[in-house]
């Protein structure tokens, strides 16, 4: 059985069973953090992008029952079930504010004839209705232009502000990209404190109001990053790490030789190259001599 391209790696790491069976790919879920550079990764940056990987979990589209046993037409009980709509974010979502709203793609009713009709139904994508809209950051100090939905900027006045939107929101509801970043530069202002102070200039009130979701500077750093831009930063820091265990010759040779000064070998190493520099001046048979004896006394 050939696998296409993308899962070629994966399956020489499992066999096909694994692959194609609902338990195998829970085991690969489980282990997908096992291999690799994504093994060296922070464990709060594992849990980030496990949150952001569920996506929007509300129903947005549709409208669920909220019953859990109806009956049919015939007095028939059966459970209710809440299917969920089919949503497709485009790349123009991630670089927006759409409240977790997306395309949707569904087919479009053929028209009823005589005779049927084995061709395929015409496809229909359903758009949210978008705008141009400017939002405030309290924090930054400053207006960030974004396209929007109407359920986007309901979501912030709920929230009582464009910040605390973000730092309250679960990422996965959030989604975008975008706003993740914008919530990583959040979190970044918000583990710097001194910049709130109003020696720096800051506002101190500002930092009072969001510090509950203040987190440190390494984990700040690490949020918002895509699984590529994680990779990369991982490899740059095991780089580093490398780069810093490895001491060059010059400074090994060095140290040897400050630690032979102060020990007073040095002196000892002299006497014996005098003593050899003497053997060779010497020259003919005893310096040949004197030598082979040096050798075999090693």
């Amino acid at each position: 059985m050939s696998l296409p391209p993308h899962m070629a790696q994966m399956g020489r790491r499992y066999p096909i069973q694994v692959l194609v069976s609902g338990a195998g790919k829970r085991v690969i879920y489980k282990d997908f953090w096992n291999h690799g550079l994504k093994k060296n990764m922070p464990q709060h940056y594992k849990d980030y992008q496990n949150l952001w990987r569920e996506g929007p979990q509300e129903h947005i589209h549709s409208r669920p029952k909220q019953a859990r046993f109806e009956k049919d037409e015939w007095g028939e009980i059966y459970p209710v079930q809440n299917p969920r709509i089919y949503v497709v974010y485009p790349d123009k979502f991630h670089q927006g504010l759409w409240g977790g709203e997306g395309v949707i793609k569904g087919m479009l009713k053929r028209e009823d004839k005589n005779h049927r009709n084995f061709k395929p139904p015409p496809a229909k994508y359903w758009w949210p209705t978008l705008f141009e809209g400017v939002v405030h950051s309290e924090i930054l100090d400053k207006h960030i232009e974004l396209i929007c939905t109407k359920r986007g900027i309901r979501l912030v006045d709920e929230a009582a502000g464009f910040d605390k939107y973000l730092l309250s929101t679960p990422v996965n509801e959030v989604y975008a990209t975008g706003l993740l970043r914008i919530k990583r530069e959040l979190l970044l202002a918000l583990a710097d404190k001194e910049r709130f102070t109003t020696v720096a200039g800051g506002k101190s009130a500002v930092y009072d109001k969001y510090q509950q979701w203040a987190v440190s500077g390494e984990e700040a750093d690490w949020h918002g990053l895509t699984l590529e831009e994680a990779k990369r930063k991982q490899a740059r820091i095991e780089t580093e790490q490398v780069e810093s265990e490895t001491v060059p010759d010059k400074l090994r040779y060095r140290k040897e030789l400050v630690e032979m000064l102060r020990s007073g070998k040095m002196e000892e190493l002299d006497l014996e190259l005098a003593a050899e520099r003497g053997l060779e001046e010497q020259g003919g048979l005893q310096g040949m001599l004197g030598g082979i004896s040096k050798v075999f006394k090693k």
